[in-house]
């Protein structure tokens, strides 16, 4: 090359290199005043019209897992977010397992005279009250997902809330179930772990109803369409399978290459369950004979609350007659993808699930809602502001969690291993609303700070609490829900088992949090939970007129998965776990130390761990302090320890007699699968076991002292991933 056109060459090429320069500059300048000023956009952009307009489509008609309204949505999530602009979306397919009534033949309860003549029958589906839609053909009826088909006549047992002290109290008082129908009450434990325990104990059938004294308080006039109390003609639909996701695929993926378990195998119900409404509970506890149930147990029926057995007229009997069945479906999970700048193999989830038993309008669709405006709002981000997540934003769509979670479950057993290796974080919103009283939370330690500082940025949807001084979500929840143990702080619950964050916490060690606005606890349930009231109109006129409430869930959650992607060292709350295994080993001490000292079991390793958890978390945090944010591989070498955290307590050979929980830290209690308990593998083991014959009892001290040692060594494990040394 001649001289002068190497001068120029070499001219041209350095301004290249000086504009590449300023550009790559001027591009971070912007990304990092996009990222500063996010939480402003989302609060500003979040729109509650948009959020209502997704709703109204979303609960048009029934879309149980499975159905062909259920795929329909699943592509009609796939091409809203395509429309909007996500990186990636994907349909992911699963064949499962699931269960239907008969559309043509409804299960009925009957009581039956001497002659075996029925003088009362049930009703087989729930009665249109208001919304139009509730009239549409597509409409199951009344049933429980999984129950035994049969057709049983005999006699009956009244439960209570069916939990295993009521049944140990059923028992004390010589009301045996073997061979009977048990009528229990929705409330206080999760459905399947009502059947289970009636089945356990050989009972022939159950009969579940919700009863006024919850779920109509204010009377059996005061009821929807007017509040939002159940009224008399509603039916709490749900799945009674104890396990979660498909039956016939367990531990692995229900994909086309997968084994099935024959039918008879699985982990179904071996009886039939059949929900009814209050109504229909009245006639059967009004023919009920035996002696008057306690009175706690009395409920708000005008009717003598009796145990049973049988019926007060002799030669008189209870009739249950299933039909629901199994069947080989497909469920669609959706997934999109907002791709990160700088950690695209890094993802921050986000999920909800698509499914409703009926109408769906607050379980799940109120979720569903949050997620598309999420969506619409962070593609409005990056399409407005040059935005780009540091980490990618994973957004999914779930299917049939109502069945047990099985979308989530299936997705996260294909995935798992990268799963495992990539996910900061999982947030679920199952329902974005369920009340207009406070925030509610689940959530791991390591997410504390993440959900408190998001929460007191996002203005107060509630005018009467801002006119009280408590301008913020986060001043709500704390004055409404506060921490007993920490003064001016909100409470925050531990993630049991009731919804899609179930396979990222208690089998992969992904740190998880689920939010949604919920109810005064003095009311203590969700009273249209999974029924045919659960419409439309149920949110639009009665719970959120305006959709501030839901605005302001998706404004928290939005902040929220911008805050986990974009920061460069993850701002994970250590020392909360740290106050948390202290608090909860305290607990434990507190209930069973003089039990286990008559054992003479040392508690002393147990203790040490959780010290040296404490310890090393400290030095972590010291360490941090002097961390060269310039140097990428050490940003990315702190980044895993912290991720490497959660992942420490998951333990492969799961808790005792439960294989499929592996987190020793915290998990859902054996009796009842919707609450999260702190080292229940050792409360587990602990519970009860005075009532036990000499030899159970010795086998379930081998178990506590197992576990306590896999307890030990874990937590130890824990500490150690914060270090950079082996030993």
């Amino acid at each position: 090359m001649p001289p002068a056109q190497r001068l120029i060459f070499l001219a041209l090429s350095g301004f290249i290199f000086v504009a590449l320069v300023v550009v790559c500059l001027l591009l971070t300048k912007g990304s990092g005043a996009a990222r500063e000023d996010a939480a402003d956009f989302i609060i500003d952009q979040v729109d509650p019209e948009s959020i209502r307009d997704y709703l109204r489509h979303l609960t048009s008609r029934p879309h149980p897992g499975g159905t062909k309204a259920e795929e329909e949505n699943a592509h009609w999530v796939a091409e809203t977010w395509r429309a909007l602009g996500l990186d990636e979306v994907h349909l992911v397919p699963y064949d499962v397992l699931l269960s239907y009534p008969k559309n043509d033949t409804p299960n009925l309860v009957r009581v039956l005279n001497a002659e075996g003549e029925a003088v009362w029958t049930s009703h087989g589906w729930q009665k249109p009250l208001y919304a139009p839609e509730e009239s549409s053909p597509e409409v199951l009826p009344n049933f429980n997902a999984y129950s035994a088909p049969g057709n049983i006549t005999g006699e009956v047992v009244y439960a209570y809330f069916g939990r295993e002290k009521d049944f140990k109290e059923l028992e004390d008082l010589g009301v045996a179930v073997e061979g009977k129908v048990v009528l229990a009450r929705y409330g206080e434990v999760f459905r399947a772990n009502i059947a289970w325990a009636a089945e356990r104990r050989g009972a022939a059938g159950v009969i579940l109803y919700t009863d006024p004294q919850q779920y109509a308080p204010m009377g059996e006039d005061a009821v929807y369409p007017n509040t939002v109390y159940m009224p008399g003609s509603g039916v709490q639909a749900g799945t009674v399978l104890l396990t979660d996701g498909d039956p016939l695929t367990p531990f692995y993926p229900a994909v086309e290459s997968a084994y099935r378990l024959p039918e008879e195998n699985s982990s179904a119900p071996r009886i039939p369950v059949q929900p009814v409404s209050y109504d229909d509970a009245r006639e059967i506890l009004r023919h009920m004979g035996g002696p008057e149930a306690p009175p706690a147990w009395r409920g708000g029926l005008n009717v003598t609350y009796r145990l049973g057995p049988g019926m007060a007229q002799a030669g008189w009997a209870l009739n249950l007659e299933v039909h629901t069945h199994n069947a080989r479906a497909t469920t669609y999970d959706v997934v999109g993808v907002i791709r990160g700048s700088e950690e695209p193999d890094r993802y921050v989830i986000l999920g909800n699930h698509r499914d409703a038993w009926v109408f769906g309008g607050v379980d799940p669709s109120s979720g569903t809602a949050a997620l598309l405006e999420v969506t619409r709002v962070l593609t409005s981000l990056r399409n407005q502001t040059g935005w780009r997540p540091r980490r990618s934003v994973v957004a999914c769509s779930w299917g049939s969690e109502e069945y047990g979670l099985v979308g989530s479950k299936e997705w996260t057993e294909q995935f798992g291993k990268q799963l495992v290796d990539r996910t900061v974080a999982y947030i679920n919103v199952d329902l974005s609303i369920e009340g207009n009283y406070s925030l509610r939370t689940l959530s791991a330690p390591l997410l504390y700070d993440t959900v408190f500082e998001a929460a007191a940025k996002v203005p107060n949807p509630d005018v009467a609490e801002v006119a009280a001084g408590r301008p913020t979500v986060y001043d709500t929840w704390a004055e409404r829900l506060p921490d007993e143990g920490r003064p001016g702080r909100p409470r925050v619950d531990i993630a049991g088992s009731g919804s899609d964050y179930r396979g990222f916490m208690h089998n992969l060690g992904v740190p998880v949090l689920d939010i949604c606005y919920t109810y005064d606890p003095k009311v203590n349930v969700e009273p249209l939970y999974h029924t045919l009231y659960e419409t439309f109109a149920l949110v639009d006129e009665l719970y959120d007129a305006g959709f501030g409430f839901q605005a302001a869930l998706t404004k928290l959650w939005a902040i929220m998965a911008v805050d986990l992607a974009d920061t460069q060292v993850l701002k994970f709350s250590l020392k909360e776990y740290s106050s948390f295994l202290a608090d909860a080993q305290e607990e434990l001490l507190q209930e069973y130390g003089d039990l286990i000292s008559s054992r003479n079991i040392s508690m002393a390793y147990f203790k040490k761990a959780v010290e040296g958890f404490s310890q090393a978390v400290d030095m972590f945090i010291d360490d941090l302090s002097h961390l060269d944010t310039s140097n990428v591989l050490a940003v990315r070498r702190v980044n895993d320890q912290l991720m490497m955290v959660e992942r420490a307590f998951i333990d492969p050979r799961g808790l005792p007699g439960r294989p499929d929980y592996n987190h020793v830290v915290m998990a859902p209690s054996i009796s009842d699968s919707y609450s999260g308990t702190a080292f229940s593998g050792l409360s587990d083991a602990l519970d009860g076991i005075q009532d036990l014959d000499p030899a159970q009892q010795e086998q379930r001290w081998v178990t506590f002292a197992q576990h306590l040692a896999a307890v030990t060594h874990y937590i130890s494990t824990a500490a150690k991933v914060l270090s950079d040394d082996l030993w």
